[in-house]
């Protein structure tokens, strides 16, 4: 009913690499059931491959990469969370030379990390690919709130205050701009809540009140802490000095023009830079490259004549499928369509004649009971090489008859019928007369049931829907029987964005609800693309709110967003001139660089409009952005390490944006600030006890 020849013969397997390729495909019963389908096939193929069958096996498919990348992306972050909250905190004890108050603000940080495990079990419920990574990044954000709170507080104590002012003063002076910072970077992560897509929604809630959470025991169990210990005594009694980097700082403020002229050199570098910055669309090359289903993937893409992903559109009637069969066919990106729709619809009345003239000498057929006694190895094998003699010969007479292609098939017969002797050879006799047994069993039970199929063909009419074998059924018509499905195979590679485009755009022209993989990739990669860009905007809109509630005044606002503008385009420089692009995992650098890079100028103009003197170095202000900085750095620059690429390019880049920002707000605003006092512009700071600026002198 299927067609004959060897041509039907392969339309009966998936197949790659001109046939040397079969695959087998399964679905669990429930996408809850995922993991333990996965394993229990793994169970199977390793039962395959130790059955001396020799037969190479492998599994892949998007539910096997799902639960695998998940695994892997699990074991990447649990270990860039303990590296970054190892060197975290040696930045901070070896930035302050101490062990004590670093120790104390670790152990707030983890109190907080604690709370935000149960609030996003509480809230969620649940991690993903994306979301797993908010550990070692909170680390990396959450770590700023005591360095700056345990600067201030050390900078007090040097000038004789004692620990309950230092505390003090340190909470409101310096506190207004943790809280004002943490809320701005929290405000990037929770814009992220307004887009369409709910990883990034997860993902920003989870990071955004992870900020939040983790700022309360850092602004109310450190200061208690920290007026507790010996090392207060000792920091009151050290003589006051400079501290390091005081002159250093004089490079670039004392020369205030070169270094804004050097910066916009940067810049303008930087800008030449973007035409070469690309958006990479292609989620193969976010996978980890040592994981066997991905390996097996690849093997498939690169052995493959065709795509291994498809389209899938539906038809309401056998009329309209074929129609629509007909339209597909003939658009430019399609290589084949793989349907029922043939079979049902030809004139089947020369298969029918074919079936009866097959079935009449089958219908006396009558099979024995299998013989369940043990093989006689010697006579197999005696009889393995007289036919491998025979073979030989044919072998000899059709080259000589120009026979080629038939010379070389019996030689190929010829070869596995000496491997086979061989192998019965190194096999112990009992165990040879076991395997060989139980193979003859099941190959004669396959030939038993195949022609008992065919004696059992209905040849009175012509094939219906309900006639189909189960499996084919199951796949190209509906349960209703109603609706028939035609699974589009496309010309070229469509995990590549620009094939993928014409590949979606030719399938709607025929069909515009069309879905499968290709469509699905095309929509997910421009709906994460565009909400990251969407969330970027909406962070930068928080922060600027944010930022003018704080000073309440708009060049303020102008100043702040410095260090973001410059070390952004720096960043988008980089990119380009190292061709790294965007993808779809590191694309979230976007709100987080306006969050962190934020952060930087508010702090300088914090401590800016409390003393009108753009110095940070020689204070306490311009170590703890820097030691938070590089916390930052190492927070996400430890997601480097992980096996999965996307995981890794998302610590590349936001370490560097980090970084940028970094120099930008150390060196670019306090140049521009003596600009601006030299003008005779300054930033007002607020008295003491309306919620602002404690005196220290």
């Amino acid at each position: 009913m299927f067609g004959g020849g060897e041509q039907a013969e392969q339309d009966l397997y998936i197949t790659f690499a001109s046939n040397r390729l079969y695959l087998v495909t399964a679905r669990a019963r429930s996408d809850a059931l995922n993991g333990l389908a996965v394993e229990r096939l793994r169970e199977l193929l390793a039962e395959t491959r130790g059955g001396g069958s020799g037969v190479n096996v492998g599994l892949t498919g998007g539910p096997v990469l799902e639960v695998d990348e998940m695994a892997q992306s699990q074991k990447d972050t649990t270990v860039a969370a303990v590296l970054a909250l190892v060197l975290c905190g040696l930045v901070f004890g070896f930035g302050y030379q101490e062990t004590g108050r670093p120790v104390k603000a670790t152990a707030c940080l983890l109190v907080g990390l604690a709370y935000t495990f149960g609030f996003a079990t509480l809230v969620i419920g649940h991690l993903n690919i994306l979301t797993i990574t908010f550990l070692p990044i909170l680390i990396g954000l959450a770590i700023d709130f005591g360095i700056h709170l345990v600067s201030r507080y050390e900078e007090e104590l040097r000038h004789g205050r004692t620990p309950r002012q230092a505390v003090e003063i340190a909470m409101v002076n310096t506190g207004q701009g943790i809280f004002t910072g943490c809320f701005t970077t929290a405000g990037a992560f929770l814009a992220m809540g307004f887009t369409d897509f709910d990883g990034i929604q997860e993902m920003g809630v989870i990071s955004g009140a992870g900020l939040i959470i983790c700022l309360v025991p850092m602004m109310t169990l450190l200061p208690v802490l920290l007026l507790r210990g010996r090392q207060n005594v000792l920091d009151q009694a050290l003589p006051r000095r400079a501290p390091p980097g005081a002159k250093i700082e004089g490079i670039w403020l004392d020369r205030p023009w070169v270094t804004v002229g050097v910066a916009a050199s940067l810049l303008l570098g930087a800008g030449l830079q973007l035409p070469k910055v690309w958006f990479d669309y292609n989620l193969l090359n976010l996978q980890s490259a040592g994981l066997p289903a991905v390996q097996y993937e690849h093997k498939l893409i690169e052995g493959a004549n065709r795509s291994v992903i498809f389209g899938v559109v539906t038809a309401s009637s056998l009329d309209e499928a074929r129609e629509m069969q007909r339209r597909l066919e003939a658009q430019p990106s399609v290589a084949s369509v793989d349907s029922m729709v043939p079979h049902l619809t030809e004139d089947q009345s020369r298969k029918l004649a074919l079936i009866r003239d097959v079935k009449a000498p089958l219908a006396s057929l009558r099979f024995a009971e299998l013989d369940d006694s043990p093989v006689n190895l010697e006579t197999l094998q005696q009889t393995v090489r007289a036919l491998q003699a025979y073979l030989g010969l044919g072998a000899s007479l059709s080259l000589r008859g120009g026979e080629e292609a038939l010379s070389d098939e019996l030689q190929q017969v010829r070869q596995a019928l000496r491997r086979l002797n061989e192998a019965i050879g190194r096999t112990e006799p009992e165990e040879a007369r076991r395997k060989l047994g139980a193979f003859q069993r099941a190959l004669l039970l396959d030939l038993q049931e195949t022609l008992a199929a065919i004696q059992h063909q209905d040849d009175r009419a012509p094939l219906q829907p309900e006639d189909l074998p189960l499996p084919l059924r199951h796949r190209f018509v509906s349960k209703s029987g109603d609706r028939f499905l035609l699974q589009v195979n496309p010309r070229s590679n469509v995990w590549e964005r620009v094939n993928q485009k014409v590949f979606v755009r030719e399938l709607r022209e025929v069909f515009p609800a069309a879905t499968g993989e290709p469509v699905q990739l095309y929509e997910y990669t421009s709906l994460l693309k565009d909400s990251y860009v969407e969330a970027a905007y909406y962070a930068l809109g928080a922060v600027v709110v944010l930022v003018l509630l704080h000073f309440r005044s708009v060049f303020c606002v102008l100043l702040a967003l410095v260090p973001v503008g410059l070390g952004t385009m720096w960043l988008a420089g980089f990119m380009g001139a190292a061709g790294v692009p965007f993808n779809p995992a590191n694309i979230m650098t976007l709100p987080l660089v306006v969050g962190v890079g934020v952060t930087n100028g508010i702090h300088v103009l914090n401590r800016f409009a409390e003393e009108h003197d753009p110095h940070i170095f020689g204070r306490s202000t311009g170590r703890a952005v820097l030691l938070s900085a590089l916390t930052t750095i190492f927070g996400f620059g430890s997601l480097m390490v992980a096996e999965h690429a996307g995981i890794a390019s998302l610590g590349l880049v936001m370490a560097v944006g980090t970084a940028t920002c970094m120099v930008a707000g150390l060196t670019v605003l306090p140049a521009l600030l003596r600009l601006l006092g030299r003008c005779g512009w300054s930033l007002p700071g607020k008295r003491a006890g309306k919620g602002a600026y404690v005196k220290a002198s």
